[in-house]
């Protein structure tokens, strides 16, 4: 007859046994669940960059139509205001003010003019009240960032930090970049 104690370490072996194969189902699904994700973001910023061709081949105020959320979305060329909350900043040009940017954009840009140097996507993360443990909110403000970079709006060092292009932060001191002051702005 066996012995308790060696029908107890069997028992053990074939516990064990199950929660190595559960961790290694487990693992294999985190891996599909992290390539659906970055899917689903190359998606919508791809979504995005077509909006804002489009945007920028409109020479006068066209809807355009945003197949996600069912929604239309007006094609604001370099003459728009950006008014919406997801539309693609205008190109910045001499005169223009932070109060023709929108939503994220704004925030971004308001985060970078108000810290004390330059600034990364963790520290914008923060600062526009984000949270910067989460990888794609940080990815999310960073291609904000980028984007502001490319119309002109902010300067990008070779380290990737951020600060307000000089043309644009001569007008950044407007009362909509002062009166907010973002937490966490300038913090490491």
């Amino acid at each position: 007859m066996p012995s308790v104690l060696g029908l107890m370490e069997r028992r053990e072996a074939r516990a064990r046994q199950d929660l190595e194969s559960w961790t290694e189902v487990l693992e294999q699904a985190q891996v599909e669940v992290d390539a659906a994700r970055e899917r689903v973001e190359r998606a919508r910023v791809g979504r995005e960059e077509l909006v804002s061709v489009l945007a920028e081949e409109s020479t006068v105020d066209t809807p355009v139509s945003v197949p996600s959320g069912g929604g239309v979305a007006t094609a604001a060329g370099s003459s728009g205001s950006g008014a919406g909350h997801g539309e693609r900043p205008p190109a910045w040009r001499s005169g223009m003010g932070e109060e023709v940017l929108s939503g994220v954009y704004r925030e971004v840009f308001a985060a970078v003019v108000a810290a004390p140097g330059p600034v990364n996507g963790v520290e914008l993360t923060r600062a526009v009240g984000r949270e910067a443990e989460v990888k794609n909110e940080v990815e999310k403000i960073r291609h904000r960032a980028y984007v502001l970079e490319k119309r002109g709006w902010l300067v990008r060092a070779d380290d990737g930090r951020f600060t307000p292009a000089p043309g644009a932060v001569a007008r950044a001191a407007c009362p909509a970049s002062v009166e907010r002051p973002r937490p966490g702005a300038g913090t490491a």
